[in-house]
């Protein structure tokens, strides 16, 4: 590219010309007046600034000058980051993560992709990151001061250095070691890098409160993104080293044990200049006061965010999947014992060969019966009796498997926090089953190979801003059973054939209404029944498996999203192109 520049003069036929071999009486020609050094250099350049030039345009990159606006992405939690654009380092903070962390992995991909800068800002769980990536302390430290990390700002506290999680220990102490560096250097040191042109895209009640306020007080533009309804209430007494006085009216304050706090996520959206939710449903439901009736949805959030709704400052932005999630890009290894895949697959492979060698290994990691002719159903969701349901599939689980000879239930998912109990629970259901339910914490390969295994992947949630499990399970060629609530409203649909008399194939599995115990029993039924005529007629199980793997693929891929927050970020910056 250097080359090109400085002989930018030459015509396309120029450029061919030097690419000629040189034979003959030109030879000494060409090697007189060519830029390039040898024939191997010139196809070098030339053929990389066309592939550099493809992809530009196929991420729709226009060169607009050198004015870039800065996306500062404020994140408690990520999950595996991409080291082309973000910098090596970023492989050694990525994380499992729950599906914020993969959306804003997947933003970040995105965002990278398209040439814009995006600097990603989260906590500093160097423990946490030292695991996953398999480093000594020692090592941990030399890489983070020897490896450029201009595009990942990890905000450092002994607070929480050593947790595996942003929500471990004392969240409010943690948001607050978190919000206050960010106010007081962080935000400055990267709109510094473009003369202040940077928009803030804040995502969970962590990444708000002040940080929020101080935004608004600097004009900056804040895209604050509603991934749960969950918010952090801080004392302020605990903001040492916070300006609380500028902010004063800007915060979202509330009385909690006879203290005056910051709401975080309440202050986050009254200062948003634009508020995404994840999901139609889920957005209309607060607006619509549903769930008045349980602690769901705190007032405050309820309240602001009916705010913007009326001012007409929401927006609705779906999750994209990562292409790294996807089952042709899992590592595969078809020995039971170790990590990945039995057979990596894609739409176009032998489907049902692929989930029958998943399935074997799965069930065996597992400690489930191995019977490949079992219907299995996944929960690969935390044991959560807030949201998730976990408390309806115990009642039902276990009798379920014995009425139901042929099917199977997997859980794999850690408890919240440190209640321990729902584990205990779901390991004496596992062990009287007799093989057919198996519990197993999390572990981010042995969830990948359930869902390549799954004939369906479940849940019972009280409500749902998105909810990634269905897609995922989709991805993998599974079908989704969920309550009709939320973000799972959004995407599931009934399953409807053909060959059952429908007018054409549509549909993705089975929504039930209530929650209660006995809806998910009619709702895992239900889907037992269709994979029991599947089992009879695998050629249809086939292609209805494509079908929904490549539907998956359109509709939730990883540009919809992006691109739908590009036009946020775009509008934020004054309808100015960021990059």
């Amino acid at each position: 590219p250097g080359l090109l520049t400085l002989y930018r003069y030459l015509t396309t036929s120029d450029h061919l010309y030097y690419l000629h071999e040189g034979l003959g009486a030109d030879r000494v020609v060409h090697e007189y007046f060519s830029p390039y050094e040898t024939l191997s250099a010139a196809t070098y350049v030339l053929t990389h600034t066309v592939s550099d030039l493809t992809q530009s345009v196929k991420s729709f990159n226009i060169i607009k000058g050198t004015e870039k606006t800065a996306v500062i992405v404020l994140t408690p939690e990520t999950a595996r980051l991409p080291s082309e654009g973000m910098g090596q380092f970023a492989r050694f903070v990525s994380g499992k993560s729950g599906g914020m962390g993969e959306v804003v992995s997947a933003l970040c991909k995105g965002l990278s992709e398209r040439q814009v800068p995006v600097h990603l800002v989260t906590l500093n769980l160097s423990k946490r990151f030292r695991e996953e990536s398999g480093l000594t302390e020692e090592e941990w430290y030399t890489h983070r001061h020897r490896m450029d990390q201009q595009y990942i700002r990890l905000v450092t506290s002994s607070v929480y250095e050593d947790y595996h999680s942003a929500y471990d220990g004392n969240p409010a102490a943690n948001a607050v070691e978190y919000q206050r560096q960010v106010v007081n250097t962080t935000l400055r040191d990267i709109r510094s890098q473009y003369e202040g042109r940077a928009i803030i895209h804040s995502n969970d009640w962590m990444a708000g409160g002040v940080i929020s306020a101080y935004a608004g007080l600097r004009d900056i533009p804040v895209l604050h993104t509603i991934h749960n309804t969950h918010t952090g209430h801080i004392p302020v007494d605990m903001f040492h080293g916070v300006n609380l006085g500028k902010l004063w009216t800007r915060l979202y304050l509330s009385e909690q044990f006879g203290k005056t706090c910051v709401d975080c996520q309440a202050t986050a959206l009254k200062n948003a200049t634009k508020v995404s939710y994840v999901g139609n449903q889920f957005l209309r439901e607060i607006v619509e006061d549903y769930f008045l009736d349980r602690h769901i949805v705190p007032p405050s959030v309820r309240e602001e965010t009916k705010v913007k709704w009326h001012e007409d400052k929401t927006a609705v932005i779906p999750n994209g999947i990562s292409p790294d999630v996807l089952s042709e890009n899992q590592r595969a290894n078809p020995d039971l014992d170790s990590p990945g895949l039995a057979v990596a697959f894609g739409p176009d492979d032998d489907l049902i060969e692929a989930k029958r060698a998943n399935l074997a290994k799965f069930q065996r990691q597992m400690g489930l019966a191995v019977d490949p002719n079992a219907v299995l159903f996944f929960w690969p969701s935390r044991l959560d009796p807030v949201q998730k349901g976990v408390e309806l599939l115990e009642d039902i689980a276990q009798n379920f498997v014995i009425q139901h000879p042929d099917a199977q239930i997997a859980v794999v998912g850690n408890p919240v926090g440190s209640d321990s109990g729902r584990a205990d629970i779901m390991g004496r259901i596992s062990v009287a089953s007799g093989g057919r339910v198996a519990y197993r914490r999390f572990n981010e390969s042995l969830c990948q190979l359930g869902y390549a295994a799954a004939h369906d992947v479940f849940g019972a949630s009280l409500y749902e801003p998105f909810g990634q499990i269905d897609v995922v399970g989709n991805l993998y060629g599974a079908t989704a059973t969920n309550r009709d609530t939320g973000g799972y409203r959004d995407k599931i649909a009934r399953l409807r054939l053909k060959v059952w008399g429908a007018l054409m194939d549509s549909g993705n599995g089975v929504l039930f209404k209530n929650y209660d115990s006995s809806a998910l029993w009619w709702g895992l039924e239900e889907t037992l029944k269709n994979h029991r005529y599947f089992q009879q007629h695998p050629d249809e199980w086939v292609t209805q498996m494509r079908r929904i793997m490549r539907e998956a693929r359109e509709k939730w891929s990883l540009d919809s999203m992006v691109a739908g927050y590009v036009t946020l970020y775009e509008q934020l910056n004054g309808d100015k192109p960021l990059a």
